[in-house]
Formats: C-alpha cells, structure tokens, sequence
C-alpha cells in the first residue's frame, strides 16, 4: 500500500508534480475531475486490504484530447480529496 498524506498542502503537491515530470519529462500533467458515481466502502475486516476504507471511481478523458491506440495505458495516477478536518483522526492533522 503506498502512504496516505494528510494535510497535504500546495507545496507538497507542486513537489510531486515537479518529481514526475522530472522522472516523465515526455509527459504532461492532467487534473480531471472524477465523473459518474463514487462508491465508498468501509475497511474490509480480513484479506490483504484489512483496514482500509475504499474509494472508486472514474475519470473520463475526451476522445478527441488522446493520440494513437493504448495511449491511457501509459499512465500514473495520484487521487487528490478534500476531507472535513472534524472527520480526520486527531493524531493525522
């Protein structure tokens, strides 16, 4: 499971995008809001995932914004949320 940052501000955000495109420099930045339904499931109580909540979703591109066949396969992706302060466990804030 890759690390969960809370309080994440404006500068921790530009760091991450400069580490990619650094890492990618043939690459572009997307900010895409997520379209359709969010689902959202409590933590599992066993398995590999114990523990943790779960959210899925999904992010529609435009067709025309994507050259060449199998494109979207060559990607990474980070999910930036917005959570109320008063629902995050005090020792994360």
């Amino acid at each position: 499971m890759s690390k969960v940052i809370f309080g994440a501000n404006k500068e921790m955000v530009g760091m991450y995008v400069d580490q990619v495109l650094e890492k990618y420099d043939d690459s572009l930045m997307v900010l895409a809001p997520p379209s359709g339904t969010i689902s959202t499931y409590a933590p599992s109580k066993k398995g590999k995932n114990k523990g943790y909540y779960r959210v899925k979703l999904e992010v529609w591109i435009p067709e025309e914004s994507i050259k060449g066949e199998d494109a979207l396969n060559d990607f990474g992706a980070a999910i930036l949320m917005r959570l109320p302060k008063n629902r995050i466990a005090d020792h994360l804030k």
